[in-house]
């Protein structure tokens, strides 16, 4: 995973945060007045996904991660038309984020640090 976290800051400019279940890249964009880690994927392997813990753990990394580069929000992403859409929604819902947008295929989502 070192690697492609390597490559994902090179590329993207993406922090890339892991656990032993999973792991999420994101980074932090700014939008008026607001800085915002704006989290482009988030996986959690599928043999603890129904436990909920190893998500939590790694909400809580990348809110803890957020906060320290300054961030007062941070924002995701559902696109509809892919495996798990509506799970993965479900999962930021009952994480507090609320739907901020809209547009084609993907649904934005939103939570205030």
């Amino acid at each position: 995973m070192d690697l492609f976290a390597e490559y994902m800051k090179e590329r993207e400019g993406c922090e890339t945060l892991v656990t032993e279940d999973g792991f999420l890249t994101a980074k932090v964009i700014q939008e008026k007045k607001d800085n915002i880690f704006f989290i482009n994927d988030f996986f959690v392997s599928e043999s603890v996904r129904k436990k909920k813990s190893s998500a939590i753990k790694l909400f809580n990394q990348a809110k803890n991660t957020a906060k320290k580069l300054g961030c007062n929000k941070m924002r995701g992403s559902v696109y509809i038309d892919t495996l798990n859409a509506t799970e993965a929604l479900k999962a930021n819902l009952y994480y507090g984020y609320k739907v901020i947008a809209a547009h084609d295929n993907v649904i934005y989502v939103q939570i205030d640090l």
